[in-house]
């Protein structure tokens, strides 16, 4: 696990600004937002964990990101300001301090149970929010290694290949 240090918190707060900055900025449903983030060129950048990649603006992270995808208005329902930016600052904290992908982890703690959990978990420290959510999910850290999921894998693999 990487300490959660200044660069790590400064990738946290932009992450967690462009989602909030979605609500204002994007005209399409925060559902839609998610998808171009998690497919994103903004994300691959956010994912190297180098914060002097990006300028830290989040307008600017937003317009990348309709740069790439071009502008929608599909969709209705936005989160509020507050669960995105925490939802957005969760994702990044996971990711920089277990050194994940945001992709692997929006696909292991899917983001409308966060929002579900962001009154009851976004006044709590974020190792507590992880350890929370491991317990809920059922999974322990070893999930965030990828040495462990590729072991786990060719485990099943072998039970399948002795029980035929």
């Amino acid at each position: 696990m990487r300490e959660f240090d200044t660069n790590g918190l400064r990738l946290a707060e932009f992450q967690g600004k462009v989602f909030e900055a979605s609500y204002d900025y994007c005209e399409c449903s925060t559902a839609i937002f998610m998808r171009r983030f998690l497919h994103s060129s903004l994300l691959e950048t956010l994912d190297k964990n180098k914060s002097s990649f990006l300028s830290l603006d989040p307008i600017e992270g937003i317009e990348s990101i309709n740069q790439q995808f071009g502008p929608s208005k599909y969709g209705k329902i936005k989160r509020n300001k507050d669960s995105l930016f925490w939802v957005g600052f969760l994702y990044r904290y996971m990711a920089y301090t277990r050194n994940v992908t945001t992709n692997f982890l929006m696909k292991t703690f899917e983001y409308e149970k966060l929002f579900e959990l962001y009154y009851s978990y976004h006044t709590q420290d974020m190792e507590w929010c992880v350890r929370s959510l491991l317990e809920i999910y059922g999974y322990d850290e070893n999930i965030f290694d990828p040495n462990y999921r590729l072991r786990e894998v060719m485990r099943m693999k072998m039970q399948l290949v002795r029980s035929n």
